[in-house]
């Protein structure tokens, strides 16, 4: 079976310089191909118009011929000189009629490729005397010269030339693209190390102690982090805190009944008779009996820590079926206790959306708490409530002071007036389950006296 693999972390000194150059190099790629080519294009066009100036100067010694004589060049031999002369590329020219060389070299094409059109001529490249060469063609501008064409050839080592030092303006430009990326990198590199020494800081904090991290010498793109890392750390204390009470509180709650279990395992070995070994027994059960209830609430209470819960299986619940089965649990011990325990249920369902057997147990630690708290012939109210979707549990008990009604859900917490034993952590269970449920709980002086508390919904399952 292949161990599944982690995803690379991106790298924020990487991430960074990689934002930073790639805008950059497309930008200096698009200046530089557009002004290598607009800068060749009008280069061309310049040296087109060289040569068509020269072609056009040719054109105008053409002289129409007299009585159907053929016509001539007017060209002296110091203008063919000059026509000619050029200290790099080779020059050539020729006058045509009707196909027939009036003056100069013959053989010159009159037709090539990448041909440009202009007012007063054309120009095409072509290969003359086995040499690459630029041609311009013109008309000549006398009267009956219409089949009279002028060319012009010329070698192309000129515009070589100059394209070559157009490439040679590219590199001052990749040059600075070097340059600016180094220096980018290194900015970057500089940048970020500061915050891998904070981060290597903070780190041997943490694993030295809990206490905020100092802000005073952080950038301020860095406080928002700080920030939250110590909230983190303080609710880590706040966690460890209440586990240290957590585990002291629930040690002392158990080292009581384990010493009621061993003092009452000496007298039933040392009792005089098999009945009142029995009593001792029966003693025990009951010591026994709490100390697992205990347990079971303190397993309960862990399940339901606000940091360290799970996610949990909710479903849409009655809550007249989830009050109906709990009475249902109690009627026996209302019955021995002489408890008047009573169910109100509503005509329609009254739909929520929980988890069934959390909720329950919720239920269940108010009706035991009422009924403890009512006492033998007291009495027990249940209520389911329509709207806002509610479960009510009243008792004809002592009632809650309205100065101990905030702090009777922490754990262990009894009241300043407790007249019946428990584990004090039922009211502690109730205010985590409703948490767990966004609900909340209330506790106001109820209609048969004593204490009322309301475990009341956000909202119901259909909203």
């Amino acid at each position: 079976m292949n161990a599944r693999q982690v995803p690379a972390r991106p790298i924020l000194y990487r991430q960074l310089t990689l934002r930073l150059m790639i805008p950059l190099v497309l930008i200096v790629a698009v200046v530089g191909a557009f002004g290598l080519y607009s800068t060749g294009s009008e280069t061309a066009t310049v040296f087109d118009r060289w040569l068509l100036d020269a072609a056009v100067s040719l054109a105008d010694q053409v002289r129409t011929g007299n009585g159907g004589e053929a016509n001539t060049v007017d060209l002296p031999e110091a203008a063919r000189t000059m026509l000619a002369y050029d200290e790099i590329d080779h020059t050539w020219f020729s006058v045509l009629d009707r196909g027939r060389v009036l003056i100069g070299s013959s053989g010159i094409p009159t037709t090539g490729t990448n041909a440009v059109a202009y007012s007063d001529g054309r120009a095409f490249d072509a290969v003359y005397g086995g040499a690459q060469v630029r041609v311009a063609a013109v008309g000549a501008p006398c009267a009956g010269c219409d089949h009279v064409v002028v060319l012009v050839a010329e070698t192309v080592l000129k515009r070589q030339r100059s394209n070559r030092v157009v490439e040679w303006l590219l590199f001052p430009l990749g040059l600075m693209l070097v340059v600016t990326c180094t220096a980018i990198y290194i900015a970057v590199r500089s940048t970020v190390r500061p915050l891998e020494a904070i981060a290597e800081r903070w780190s041997r904090q943490a694993h030295a102690s809990l206490q905020p991290i100092p802000q005073d010498d952080l950038p301020d793109e860095l406080t928002p982090f700080a920030t939250a890392l110590n909230d983190l750390l303080s609710r880590i204390r706040e966690i460890l805190v209440r586990e240290r009470m957590f585990a002291a509180a629930a040690a002392h709650q158990l080292r009581t009944p384990l010493t009621a279990l061993r003092l009452g395992m000496d007298r039933a070995r040392h009792s005089p008779d098999l009945a009142s070994a029995r009593a001792v027994l029966d003693e025990l059960k009951q010591v026994t009996d709490h100390t697992g209830r205990l347990v079971q609430q303190l397993m309960l209470l862990g399940r339901l820590d606000p940091e360290g819960r799970g996610d949990i299986d909710r479903t849409a619940v009655d809550l007249r079926d989830i009050a109906r089965d709990v009475c249902g649990l109690f009627a026996e011990v209302a019955l021995e206790q002489h408890v008047d325990l009573e169910l109100q249920l509503p005509p329609t369902p009254v739909t929520v959306v929980a988890q069934t057997e959390l909720l329950a147990e919720a239920l269940a630690n108010l009706i035991d708490n009422a009924m403890k708290s009512a006492g033998r012939k007291g009495q027990v109210l249940v209520a389911v409530i329509e709207s806002p979707a509610s479960l009510r549990v009243c008792d004809s008990g002592p009632g809650i002071k309205p100065s101990e009604r905030k702090v009777i859900f922490e754990r262990y917490a009894r009241g300043s007036r407790p007249r019946w034993e428990g584990t004090g952590l039922g009211l502690a269970i109730v205010h985590n389950v409703a948490t767990l449920h966004g609900a909340n709980v209330a506790i106001t002086d109820g209609e048969l006296g004593g204490a009322c508390f309301t475990f009341e919904f956000a909202r119901p399952a259909n909203s």
